[in-house]
């Protein structure tokens, strides 16, 4: 099976559940892919670890992605819930609801690195039928994700990863750079989708909504 794609989708998830309109920006993004699971993954500044969830088709996609967490020194543990919403949620973003869908909740807190580091581990599963969806939950009514400066911000990134790949095959130091501690929810999560889509800048963006000054949703797809 080809890679699937890895999606940023920012949107106000509530807010996009009540519009119940399927066919949005992520649809388009997978159309004439099959996929046999969803993973969500999304953050919570309530946790101390990253927290795995079970949603739909029992917990062994669950064991699975806490075993390669925890191959990477992640200390995370996995929860059960009853009952979920995401459902929902995903017939409004895909226009169909899986029947295999877990969810890794991050905490917040953790450096730049250890974002990417959780992306890269995962990656791997984007080559097992499983299409990974990072949900950016805004509570504000704008959903502004293709500004300058998140634009900018993922070009350094990409511009920082590839002056590293030189100097490491150079046989140069690479710069030290301070652990930052990392407190915004989209920036936390738009790393782990950094170090999921290969280090690479996205080779899709999309946005939906009613008009210019109000998006429903916004987003950043790697393809490859």
């Amino acid at each position: 099976m080809n890679k699937l794609p890895v999606l940023f989708v920012s949107c106000n998830a509530s807010s996009l559940q009540a519009q119940q309109q399927a066919g949005s920006g992520p649809a388009r993004m997978i159309w004439g892919k099959h996929f046999e699971s969803v993973v969500l993954i999304s953050t919570d500044a309530d946790l101390q670890a990253p927290l795995v969830v079970p949603l739909k088709g029992g917990a062994a996609r669950a064991e699975r992605i806490q075993a390669l967490l925890s191959s990477q020194g992640f200390k995370a543990s996995i929860q059960s819930e009853p009952a979920s919403t995401r459902d929902g949620l995903l017939h409004v973003l895909l226009s169909e609801e899986p029947g295999d869908l877990s969810e890794v909740r991050l905490n917040t807190g953790m450096s730049e690195q250890e974002y990417r580091r959780i992306g890269q581990c995962l990656e791997v599963l984007r080559e097992q039928g499983v299409l990974i969806i990072c949900l950016d939950d805004k509570t504000d009514s704008q959903v502004l994700l293709h500004d300058r400066h998140l634009r900018e911000m993922i070009n350094s990134w990409v511009q920082n990863q590839q002056w590293g790949d030189v100097m490491t095959f150079k046989g140069g130091s690479q710069k030290i750079v301070p652990t930052l501690r990392l407190d915004d929810p989209t920036v936390c999560l738009l790393n782990a989708a950094f170090g999921l889509g290969g280090s690479q800048f996205p080779q899709r963006m999309f946005s939906s909504g009613m008009d210019n000054s109000e998006r429903m949703l916004s987003g950043f797809g790697w393809m490859r």
